[in-house]
């Protein structure tokens, strides 16, 4: 009761001035701005960011000022972050852009998130939402409340008063909730729960005094194909216990560039020996369906029609291309053992021809006269012992294979098998058999124009160029499998992209010195705590090359080479 009458006397003011009014008025907005380099290298490197210095955010994005502090009064949310609200000296920062070093395909976004004063009240709650933005897609990050103490108690009071409502209901029904009863207690809940719970959250807090509040907030996010650049702002919402609400008006938006190892990629073309041969011979299986003890082609049995098309596809594209010709064709059909040997001979024979004559007449290919050989094998017993051997589910199919090789008259072998393994021959003669009553297409081909047998020539390495390709869209990891065999420059780029930096050493220590070589041995040095030896590196680096230098801001393992202070440090 005396919650409610707080409430009820809070409201009576609140109707005579919503709450948000002012916040609307004076257009009060959040601050989000680049993490200074101090705070971001003592977030990263405390054990206990509770002792870490954390910092307020005053001013717009162009030019704001830090203070840095290290009061205990601080929140620590569930990842072990630490928020609160610190005052001490004055440094003077930011940047509109702030460069990223991408490792293994990911980057780490990290930036200050402000939660000012005149946002926050005991009757009210704010939401604050950053907003990645790549190439024209939003995507929202996990947000930030802070909740009034009074706003909280009412929260908690309205999902207590829908439990109970709920409790009530499924009680009378022993647990058995119908579906108008599951619409009924979406009704309520939108009925007693006006302000719900975020579904996930960063940081939720209570208020419980009106300082501001800022948090440190990282994101690893994975570098997609063409990202170079990620921009990040602010959705905020107030929502207060009088119905009103303020949209917290846009910030000026935080723009990280991407640095990559892309750009010590090498842009080189390799070749590889190829042996040409002058013959080449072009094997095609085809199943076909015949009626019992009939010969005849038809198209509309079975699958004919789409084996007859294929059969014409390749005859077509072999005989009218222009890199061979083609010398012959053969044509075999081969039969099942099923039935007497002669009868298997008959059959075989005649369905080749009826074949050769269907080509000749309904596709039209009057080469076939001279080129097409016709020949038949009565019954397919090689496919036989190749088919039996492979499927485990005949249980003799050892001794079946046996049998066949001791029994040169194939009638009798048939028969035996039939008599011997009644079980086995029955599954051979659903499963096996109709696969091999085959025809099969074999064309012997002539490379146009060459004299000698075989030729020796250099052709370009597709498989290394595919490698190259995979590196540059940063699908790192199939790279790196088709690259290592190389083991050149763009291996180690693959390499030290993944964080497999031994391996990366390795390769680079073997490579002829240059300038890009030179650079890349101090960034894997750097990473293996070979400070000397990267440093004699990156020197030579910059001799070669003097805009190395400057591109050693962009990658964090150059950092401690260009400091005087390298040497005393880290030897």
């Amino acid at each position: 009761m005396v919650l409610l009458s707080v409430f009820l006397a809070t409201g009576f003011l609140l109707s005579r001035c919503a709450v948000t009014g002012r916040l609307e008025r004076h257009q009060y907005t959040s601050i989000v701005a680049h993490t200074p380099k101090q705070v971001r290298d003592q977030m990263q490197q405390s054990q206990q960011p509770v002792d870490s210095s954390i910092v307020e955010m005053r001013g717009d994005s162009s030019s704001s000022s830090i203070f840095v502090s290290n009061r205990k009064s601080m929140v620590i949310d569930d990842d072990g972050e630490a928020v609160a609200l610190l005052k001490a000296q004055e440094v003077r920062v930011v940047a509109k852009a702030r460069m990223l070093a991408e490792r293994d395909g990911k980057i780490q976004l990290d930036f200050l998130i402000t939660m000012p004063r005149e946002l926050q009240g005991n009757v009210q709650s704010f939401t604050i939402t950053p907003v990645m933005h790549r190439r024209g897609e939003n995507i929202e990050l996990e947000p930030l409340q802070v909740r009034g103490g009074l706003f909280s108690k009412i929260q908690e009071r309205n999902y207590w008063r829908y439990s109970k409502f709920r409790y009530k209901l499924v009680r009378r029904r022993h647990g058995e909730l119908s579906a108008a009863d599951t619409a009924r207690l979406k009704e309520a809940f939108h009925r007693f729960v006006q302000f719900p719970y975020l579904d996930r959250s960063r940081f939720d807090s209570i208020l419980n005094d009106k300082e501001k509040i800022t948090y440190y907030y990282t994101q690893d996010v994975k570098v997609e194909e063409d990202d170079k650049q990620l921009f990040i702002s602010l959705n905020g919402k107030v929502n207060a216990l009088d119905g009103s609400s303020y949209i917290v008006p846009a910030n000026d938006t935080l723009q990280f560039n991407i640095s990559s190892m892309l750009t010590f990629v090498q842009p080189i073309t390799r070749y590889m020996q190829k042996i040409i041969e002058k013959y080449a011979v072009v094997n095609d299986r085809n199943y076909l369906t015949f009626k019992v003890n009939n010969t005849k082609i038809m198209d509309s049995l079975g699958n004919n029609a789409r084996n007859l098309e294929q059969i014409r596809e390749l005859m077509h594209t072999l005989l009218y291309q222009h890199e061979f010709y083609v010398d012959s064709i053969v044509l075999t059909a081969a039969s099942s053992p099923e039935g007497s040997y002669r009868h298997n001979t008959r059959l075989a024979r005649e369905r080749a021809y009826a074949l050769s004559n269907y080509l000749r007449h309904e596709y039209d290919f009057p080469e076939l006269d001279t080129l097409l050989t016709v020949r038949w094998e009565s019954e397919n017993w090689t496919d036989f012992r190749k088919e039996v051997l492979r499927d485990e589910a005949i249980e003799h199919r050892e001794e079946i294979i046996r049998l066949v090789d001791r029994i040169a008259d194939p009638d009798e072998r048939e028969a035996a098998i039939r008599k011997q393994f009644g079980k086995d021959y029955k599954y051979i003669r659903q499963e096996i058999y109709p696969h091999l009553r085959v025809v099969d297409f074999k064309y012997n081909l002539r490379r146009v124009g060459m004299l000698k047998d075989t030729i020796h020539t250099t052709v370009v390495d597709t498989l290394y160029q595919r490698g190259v390709d995979l590196l540059r869209r940063r699908h790192y990891v199939e790279a790196a499998q088709i690259l290592t065999p190389y083991r050149d420059q763009n291996t180690a780029v693959a390499l030290l992209s993944r964080g497999f930096n031994q391996a990366a050493r390795d390769i680079l220590f073997e490579l002829p010195s240059s300038a890009q070589v030179e650079y890349l041995r101090a960034i894997v040095c750097s990473r293996l705590g070979e400070w000397k030896l990267g440093e004699a590196c990156f020197r030579r680096a910059c001799e070669l090359d003097e805009l190395l230098e400057y591109r050693a801001n962009l990658d964090p393992e150059m950092s401690p080479y260009l400091h005087k202070e390298t040497e005393t440090t880290h030897e």
